[in-house]
């Protein structure tokens, strides 16, 4: 038995950023789950991170309340905390005179989302992501699938690149399952706005097949889960942060670590589609997709 862990980065919406929407699954055996679960509990407790949620896109942003502290880099972690606290009174202030509803309330996510890394530098931060990424790269047994859709080039119509993308990840886990003659299970973050488009899609799937395949070898439809509470969809996220950001930025380090966990078949890589529709692309990802 196989499990698949699902996770989006991006936003579907075309007309806004960023660019690319991509949708990754990590696949682990499940007899190997526990093991995984806790090499991955011991990086994040290195970094003061035991039981704490890994949002990629968000470790890797540049904290202001941070870089105001003169010093911070050189402080400890408790004192790192208090001066980042510090700040964000301060910071919340000026917006509770001066703020608009729609500020404040993006000020209190980013609050919300930033705290619980603030005791990290964001060098530290960085290197706690690659550790990560290190982890995963060391599991033989784990196969990446993921869509990447370039916005520019899709084209409206009866789907949605977060349907279309779904299709894609499930084919091709659906033949990495036929290849191995074994079963799998997937298992998607708790989107509550795609969660009932999903479960609809997978229930097609089942009865008629994908465009490409009938899936007989995954049961039941996606189990959606608090990403909070699960580890591998944190590293799910980890690894689709990584591959956006590799498309659009060339920002390539974790991504380097975790492509060779991309599925192949006889050399070719079949894990992972970047789509840009008949537009000619020869990025890294399309080479190894063995796209001319």
């Amino acid at each position: 038995m196989f499990i698949l862990y699902v996770d989006e980065s991006g936003v579907e919406e075309l007309n806004v950023p960023p660019p690319h929407f991509v949708l990754l699954g990590l696949m682990i055996p499940a007899a190997e789950w526990k093991a995984l679960d806790s090499a991955i509990e011991t990086v994040k407790a290195r970094y003061g991170l035991a039981g704490v949620e890994i949002h990629s896109a968000w470790m890797a942003r540049r904290f202001s309340e941070q870089e105001k502290v003169s010093g911070f880099d050189g402080l400890d972690r408790r004192s790192r905390l208090a001066a980042f606290q510090s700040e964000v009174q301060q910071r919340s202030g000026v917006l509770g005179v001066r703020g608009n509803k729609k500020k404040i309330k993006a000020f209190r996510r980013e609050v919300r989302e930033t705290s619980r890394y603030a005791h990290l530098t964001r060098d530290e931060r960085l290197h706690c992501l690659l550790d990560l990424g290190a982890e995963l790269a060391r599991w033989d047994s784990i196969r990446i699938f993921a869509d990447a859709i370039s916005k520019a080039d899709f084209q409206a119509g009866s789907r949605t690149p977060y349907e279309m993308a779904f299709e894609q990840v499930l084919t091709r886990y659906q033949t990495f399952l036929s290849h191995v003659s074994d079963t799998g299970i997937v298992v998607h973050d708790n989107n509550t706005t795609v969660a009932p488009r999903l479960h609809d899609l997978s229930r097609k799937f089942h009865e008629e097949g994908t465009f490409y395949r009938e899936i007989p070898n995954i049961v039941e439809t996606p189990l959606f889960v608090d990403s909070r509470l699960t580890a591998m969809i944190q590293m799910a996220d980890l690894c689709s942060f990584a591959l956006r950001r590799t498309l659009e930025r060339g920002e390539s380090e974790i991504w380097d670590l975790v492509e060779p966990r991309v599925d192949e078949f006889r050399g070719k890589n079949v894990g992972v589609r970047h789509y840009t529709g008949s537009r000619p692309c020869s990025c890294r990802i399309c080479v190894a997709h063995g796209r001319r």
